[in-house]
């Protein structure tokens, strides 16, 4: 769509013809969320028609990129002009496609499909208005909620950093086509960025399990200095009022100055080939790939757990296989992963094995031989 990018599309997860169709698009610096709403359109039957026809992909593609993009494209040109228009001035103030920051609180603008009698199904956009900083929230966590992980993780020599030092190199597609940035540079320094989004109690568990990765690794005789893992480098922490810039305040919204909010993580990036998940079915991964990475797999967890680190949600798509054909252990955030972990074992020493045996099971699927391990008795 040229330089109007689809973040994300949402519609409903049950087949409905008259579902609600939302689109979420950046356009130079800028945020729209152009909404598709029947009871809109039903004035002219051609343009409801349409609409269904819409829905009825959607619901058939199940997320398949290549049936999104023409839906997406279609339902977004009637808008064109109009976020145009909408575009702040001058608008290279807002073009900001590499800033990480500009990324995060882009000004954002609320539009509505419409249809009258008249209209022979040409969509006609509205305006609603801009997304009040009260509607558009911020990203991340208050800092107060986190305590006191975030102090234990500073007292680490943990470094802290803003959203405006960090440029976005690349980002990756997650389901429903939204996409999030991932390759980050700060000063001359590559880095993996992580949105911090979790539920609370997540979140403090993947915090306190970098505190005490960085504990082990003050130690005097660290367990993990070996560890194939992802290593914690610094936190995001932006404050509300560089946050909301852009949003207007809702008369009912209270002021409250000073808040932070912990909105990201930085890791050292590993220059990978991809997860376990997409290479080890690989056709010239031999048997010996597949045991050897399930050898460092069962090692890198009995590091873990001597280190007090529990991983968490244990499943083939958080391993890396990096440039030098190791299997790296990624994502300390818990929870588990129906299949992998039973929710009962969730966050435990044991799910982990659990899911260990399960993963070595799922590498045997796609080997000659079944993959053995000294550690498979566990």
């Amino acid at each position: 769509m040229r330089d109007f990018y689809l973040e994300q599309i949402t519609w409903d997860i049950e087949y409905n013809p008259d579902s609600n169709i939302t689109l979420y698009i950046l356009h130079k610096g800028a945020a729209f969320r152009i909404c598709y709403v029947a009871e809109a359109l039903k004035a002219s039957p051609l343009a409801l028609e349409q609409h269904r026809e819409c829905s009825r992909i959607l619901h058939q593609g199940d997320g398949d990129p290549d049936a999104i993009r023409p839906v997406a494209e279609r339902l977004t040109k009637p808008f064109e002009e109009l976020m145009n228009r909408l575009l702040p001035s001058p608008a290279t103030e807002f073009q900001l496609t590499e800033s990480l920051h500009g990324y995060l609180y882009p000004p954002s603008f609320e539009l509505e499909a419409r249809a009258a009698e008249s209209s022979e199904g040409v969509v006609q956009a509205h305006f609603l208005g801009a997304v009040s900083r009260q509607k558009g929230g911020a990203c991340g966590l208050v800092v107060g909620f986190l305590q006191p992980h975030l102090s234990s993780l500073l007292a680490l020599n943990v470094k802290t950093y803003s959203s405006g030092q960090v440029q976005v190199l690349a980002y990756h597609v997650t389901p429903r086509a939204r996409r999030a940035p991932s390759k980050v540079l700060v000063g001359n320094t590559v880095f993996f960025f992580k949105l911090f989004m979790r539920p609370h109690d997540h979140g403090r568990h993947e915090l306190q399990s970098f505190v005490k990765i960085l504990a082990d690794a003050e130690a005097s005789r660290p367990l993990l200095s070996e560890a194939r893992i992802c290593r914690l480098h610094g936190l995001l922490i932006d404050e509300d009022d560089d946050v909301l810039q852009h949003y207007d305040i809702d008369d009912s919204e209270e002021y409250r100055p000073g808040v932070q909010r912990l909105v990201g993580l930085l890791f050292t990036y590993i220059d990978n080939k991809g997860t376990l998940r997409h290479i080890a079915p690989w056709s010239d991964c031999s048997n010996e790939d597949r045991s050897c990475w399930s050898r460092q797999i069962h090692n890198t967890v009995t590091s873990l757990h001597a280190a007090g680190v529990v991983w968490g949600d244990a499943k083939p798509e958080n391993v890396l296989i990096d440039q030098e054909d190791n299997a790296c252990l990624i994502d300390f955030g818990g929870s588990y992963t129906p299949g992998w972990v039973d929710r009962e074992k969730q966050e435990t020493a044991e799910g982990d094995w659990q899911g260990v045996k399960r993963i070595d099971e799922w590498l045997a699927r796609w080997s000659h031989q079944p993959i053995t391990s000294r550690l498979m008795s566990r």
